[in-house]
């Protein structure tokens, strides 16, 4: 080894390699980034218009007067503060709008959690014990939905409420409008008496701006009459023949005048008429149990109101009739009502 080759050696062993030497022979060159090409930046400045023009849009929505708001957004006017509305969400629902007299609001829904033999049952509001109450059975509930001690049956307890957003205000800073959301399932459990129950509305002070929209409904249960503000249907929006309807598959709720017919092997149909117990015009009714209802209702001689003719607020979905839910007592003809269409 000549005295060249050691004075390397000895220069090498002295040397101090960097300390990311082994990253560097993984990474491989570190070569400074490319510079954006101009498809690149004409890309990113399309995107940079597009999100602006986006939240510029949704700032001018958020901004907009209630009659600027595109249709379908279950806009609704709120009632004056103590008083109740009845009105129908986009897909024919009925709710009620309550605006109770501190000045909050809520929106309660009017199908009761009580479903005899899997038949819905509507509520109707008593504006003089501020309570909604069921028609068949006169279960009670207050004005928040919550199911009221000894007021009848009421399957899971209190009635299911909505969701919603304040769109205005009105010069006391309570809600005007709001835009109706999700529904809520009831938060009050328990089932009540069967013996027990208070009046189904009794008479007493009423609202002037309110007695204008109530009509007399009599209970099912008790017998009584009250004056009570309930959901509406003009003619128009009833349909005359479940065929019809069926064929026709509207979305959502719809009304249909017919008659309810449970067979003797409990086979439930919906029908246009009955004639010496045949159902003529029928349409399969899904979800209702036919053997309960021909064994405790429909069987016996005496006639009760699921098989007589009567208004049905129903859904349709692949050629059956789902949820129906009969709504004779409160249907009433008012051409200044706030109704679905057909």
């Amino acid at each position: 080894m000549d005295d060249r080759y050691r004075r390397e050696l000895t220069k090498l062993h002295r040397g101090e390699p960097p300390a990311d030497l082994w990253d560097r022979a993984l990474e491989g060159p570190r070569l400074a980034p490319l510079g954006p090409s101009p498809r690149s930046r004409v890309t990113a400045a399309v995107v940079a218009f597009a999100v602006f023009g986006l939240a510029a849009g949704l700032l001018w929505r958020s901004f907009a007067e209630p009659g600027d708001q595109p249709a379908g957004s279950n806009r609704i006017t709120v009632p004056p503060r103590g008083q109740t509305s009845a009105v129908f969400l986009d897909d024919g629902r009925p709710v009620f709008v309550v605006h109770h007299q501190d000045g909050t609001v809520s929106v309660v829904d009017a199908f009761s959690t009580h479903r005899a033999w899997g038949v819905e049952e509507l509520n109707v509001w008593c504006p003089t014990t501020r309570e909604f109450v069921e028609v068949a059975h006169e279960a009670h509930f207050d004005e928040y939905g919550t199911l009221t001690p000894d007021s009848g049956p009421a399957g899971s307890g209190g009635v299911a409420t909505f969701a919603f957003s304040v769109v205005t205000t009105d010069a006391a800073g309570d809600p005007a409008s709001i835009t109706i959301g999700r529904i809520q399932e009831p938060t009050t459990p328990g089932r009540n008496s069967l013996e027990t129950r208070p009046p189904f509305c009794p008479p007493g002070d009423i609202d002037p701006e309110q007695a204008a929209g109530l009509i007399s409904v009599t209970g099912a249960y008790s017998g009584e009459s009250g004056m009570v503000l309930a959901h509406r249907w003009e003619d128009d929006q009833i349909w005359d023949s479940p065929a019809e309807a069926v064929a026709a598959a509207p979305a959502g709720w719809v009304a249909i005048r017919s008659t309810l017919h449970v067979d003797t092997d409990g086979f439930v149909q919906l029908c246009a008429q009955v004639v010496d117990d045949a159902c003529q015009g029928g349409v399969v009714v899904r979800g209702v149990d036919g053997v309960g209802l021909r064994v405790n209702v429909t069987g016996f001689d005496w006639v009760s109101g699921y098989e007589e003719p009567q208004v049905w607020l129903v859904q349709i979905h692949d050629g059956v009739i789902d949820d129906p839910a009969g709504v004779t007592n409160t249907v009433a003809r008012d051409p200044g009502s706030t109704s679905p269409s057909a």
